[in-house]
């Protein structure tokens, strides 16, 4: 749905806008108008990959599970930066060997995106990783781990989380899959789109479990205590925040791969070939 509006521009920014729409870049002012409204939103999302802990653990078989070939030679890693694509800034947060591996395999830039690494001297949950880039994010970024595959779409997440904080001034938005199982998966409860239950990795029946993927706004940090505390976002942000009904839920309606094992790594190699 599209609504009239009147804007007031410089003259010679409306010269330049005529001459792209003259060029047949684009059909009218209105149309580049919204291209570049939608281009700047997109090159001011912020993405952070939370990568932190003991480096053995991100590893099978003694190599980094994020990149191991999975299909043509992609790996985890490469399948998460192209969902990125768009964003403006990119932080990878983990210990050297982590980041170091990143380095190598994807460099400092990822299409338009700059990426900044950020080195974790000691793990002590995943919120005091995300405390890391506290002083370098703006107020909403989007939170994913670097060992699971999505097929979403990372920007409609940001989107729904910008609705739900003018509507629930929520703080964050949590991706949230329907999947039946009795495997320990972060169980999630839902009324309407509010969270009100996120159980981590309990045992029993769940019809929802967290997909870990979140986008928050700069309020969360205020969740998270200073110094050497260990402090994880499932265990210890979450649930305060679901106590004030400040944490929504966007259901996702495509595949979500968390990789722990080498049988993991398999089903996700089985899923991709399948798809083509």
């Amino acid at each position: 749905m599209k609504k009239r509006i009147s804007l007031t521009l410089d003259e010679e920014l409306l010269d330049q806008i005529d001459k792209s729409v003259d060029d047949i870049s684009f059909e009218s002012r209105s149309n580049l108008i919204e291209h570049c409204i939608r281009k700047y939103f997109e090159n001011s999302n912020v993405a952070i990959i939370l990568a932190g802990g003991d480096p053995k653990k991100l590893k099978i078989r003694g190599e980094f599970k994020f990149l191991i070939p999975l299909k043509n030679e992609k790996t985890l890693l490469d399948f998460l930066f192209e969902k990125l694509e768009g964003f403006g800034k990119i932080f990878v947060i983990g210990q050297k060997e982590v980041i170091d591996a990143c380095f190598e395999k994807i460099g400092n830039k990822n299409g338009t995106a700059e990426i900044e690494y950020l080195e974790e001297k000691k793990g002590l949950g995943n919120a005091k990783t995300l405390e890391l880039v506290k002083n370098k994010v703006s107020n909403n970024f989007l939170i994913l781990p670097i060992d699971q595959y999505y097929e979403f779409d990372f920007v409609d997440l940001l989107r729904k989380h910008l609705l739900n904080s003018t509507i629930y001034k929520n703080v964050v938005t949590c991706a949230v899959a329907p999947f039946s199982t009795k495997e320990k998966y972060g169980s999630i409860a839902m009324e309407g789109s509010k969270i009100v239950k996120h159980e981590e990795k309990k045992s029993g029946q769940k019809d929802l479990v967290s997909a870990f993927a979140a986008v928050c706004n700069k309020e969360i940090f205020k969740y998270i205590p200073k110094g050497e505390t260990k402090w994880v976002l499932q265990e210890n942000v979450y649930p305060r925040l679901i106590e004030h009904g400040l944490i929504n839920g966007y259901l996702l309606n495509n595949p979500v791969f968390n990789i722990h094992t080498e049988k993991d790594l398999n089903e996700l190699k089985k899923y991709l070939t399948k798809k083509t």
